[in-house]
């Protein structure tokens, strides 16, 4: 035991030797024009590494004393209870406010998202065979179609995705609207 205290107190002495009297000295050189960088930066580490040594003494004495552990068993437990006794009374006050309100339960949640996924996989499978049954690229008609009759000029270039335009709608009633 008392070869661990001396280590305490070495690094203890170690701390208050880099954080009160090399790490000052360090930067009031670095200030006053010495160029040695390393000073500060060794000092920084020395102090931080005594730190971290002290800390983990600590921490490891703490949890080594039947008293913390204890203390930290009667603390998990009593947060266990805890916790069972807030999902009750939660579950008793919420379990018969939900249908009151009109909100869905948890199961009503689940099954819609299964019947989304259904819907979403399904809605692919359509995209797929629609892809694969207009896949023709000799249709030459279709891609002058989609550039359109008023676009005779060479530059004005589409990407022919495969897809037939559709044709412009007429303006009802004379209006000039953005919206169609």
């Amino acid at each position: 035991m008392s070869i661990k205290q001396s280590e305490v107190a070495e690094d203890l002495g170690k701390l208050f030797e880099a954080a009160c009297v090399e790490l000052p000295m360090a930067a009031a050189k670095r200030a006053f024009g010495n160029k040695d960088d390393n000073a500060v930066r060794d000092a920084g580490w020395k102090a931080y590494d005594s730190w971290v040594r002290l800390a983990n003494d600590a921490s490891n004495r703490m949890y080594a004393s039947p008293t913390f552990a204890g203390l930290a068993g009667r603390g998990i437990q009593t947060g266990l209870q805890v916790t069972r006794v807030v999902d009750a009374v939660a579950s008793a006050i919420f379990g018969n406010l939900w249908p009151a309100i009109g909100l869905p339960t948890a199961l009503d949640l689940q099954a819609l998202r299964a019947d989304v996924k259904a819907l979403r996989e399904e809605l692919r499978a359509v995209v797929t065979e629609a892809q694969e049954a207009d896949v023709d690229e000799s249709d030459d008609g279709a891609y002058a179609a989609a550039r359109g009759a008023e676009s005779g000029i060479a530059s004005a270039e589409i990407i022919w995705n495969g897809y037939k335009p559709v044709p412009k709608r007429k303006l009802k009633g004379g209006k000039k609207s953005v919206a169609l």
